[in-house]
């Protein structure tokens, strides 16, 4: 199967739906305890109109936060405006450092030509398919760069987030399932990820992650 034929049909055919309605689900474990959990309906339609139900759970030593909320909004409006203002707000955090340049930009080739050669394609009896990318089947300068980016976004949003300030992630792997119907709609992805981590203290711990987004036709 052409996988870069069928990813460009997925994405013409999501790119042209009027209506998009689906759920997202999360669980993190941290040495088979969890530590967090996710659930997002959303839903979002052809004049903009968007909605987001979302509960969550965290889990910081014992102590169990729980939220819940509900946002409609509207996206929509001037593309270009949103695109000037997300880009402030990438420089603000990130930095225009060497990603700006030549080397930044075959950078950015480089990995998404490694993504897309370690992708696999298989077409199902039912005229879908399932589209994996194996952690492990990346090249190995990409594995650390997944690592350190993971790593640089926690340094980020410590505060925010199921790790601790001082806590860095030590390994990868994982894999992550697209699943498409005949129509080459999305029907499910699924990611799972397993890894080890080091606190403040140098004591390691178990990781896991799960999180699925269903989609509704």
């Amino acid at each position: 199967m052409n996988k870069i034929k069928l990813l460009y049909d997925v994405a013409r055919t999501m790119k042209a739906k009027e209506k998009v309605d689906g759920v997202l689900t999360a669980q993190v474990h941290k040495d088979q305890v969890e530590v967090f959990s996710l659930r997002n309906d959303f839903g979002k339609n052809s004049t903009g109109d968007a909605s987001a139900k979302v509960s969550c759970e965290l889990n910081l030593e014992g102590n169990r936060i729980k939220r819940e909320s509900l946002t409609e909004f509207s996206t929509a409006g001037d593309c270009q405006q949103r695109g000037r203002l997300l880009g402030k707000l990438f420089r603000h955090h990130h930095g225009t450092g060497e990603c700006c340049g030549i080397k930044g930009i075959f950078s950015r080739i480089a990995i998404a030509l490694g993504i897309l050669s370690s992708l696999k394609s298989e077409e199902q009896e039912n005229g879908g398919a399932v589209v994996s990318l194996n952690v492990s089947d990346l090249p190995e300068e990409m594995k650390t760069q997944l690592l350190e980016r993971m790593n640089q976004k926690h340094a980020y949003h410590s505060h925010c987030g199921f790790l601790a300030e001082g806590d860095a992630l030590e390994t990868v792997d994982g894999v992550v399932v697209l699943t498409v119907n005949k129509a080459r709609e999305i029907e499910k992805l699924t990611v799972n990820l397993d890894g080890r981590m080091q606190n403040a203290a140098s004591e390691s711990h178990l990781l896991s992650a799960h999180a699925e987004v269903q989609f509704a036709w």
